[in-house]
């Protein structure tokens, strides 16, 4: 395997797992969550067996709420949710321009 066709699949492994990641919370509401209708992650056990939130508590409810346009319950759920969300789309294009460009690389090398 030759080096542009390692970074498609890698740039493709990494894709996925950010757009899907992004699709979930447009389909799930923080009540979802709350209520434990839908579970998205493990009990945090820093919570459970300290007592205090771990420096990530919160994040799964807070996307959910960013994506449902609701910004004061993000905050209310993690204060730097919005700064990490807007990171977490940059990714996503990124990876997605990466991968497309790497893409057409080796079309052009295939024709």
């Amino acid at each position: 395997m030759n080096r542009p066709s390692i970074d498609l699949w890698l740039y493709l492994g990494l894709l996925v797992p950010l757009v899907g990641v992004l699709g979930l919370s447009f389909v799930v509401t923080p009540e979802d969550i709350e209520t434990g209708r839908i579970v998205l992650s493990p009990e945090c056990l820093m919570k459970r067996w300290l007592g205090h939130d771990c420096p990530t508590c919160g994040l799964t409810r807070a996307f959910t709420a960013l994506s449902h346009a609701r910004l004061g319950d993000a905050i209310g759920f993690h204060v730097a949710s919005p700064v990490v969300y807007a990171g977490w789309w940059l990714l996503t294009i990124w990876v997605a321009r990466s991968l497309f460009r790497t893409a057409r690389r080796l079309r052009w090398r295939a024709a």
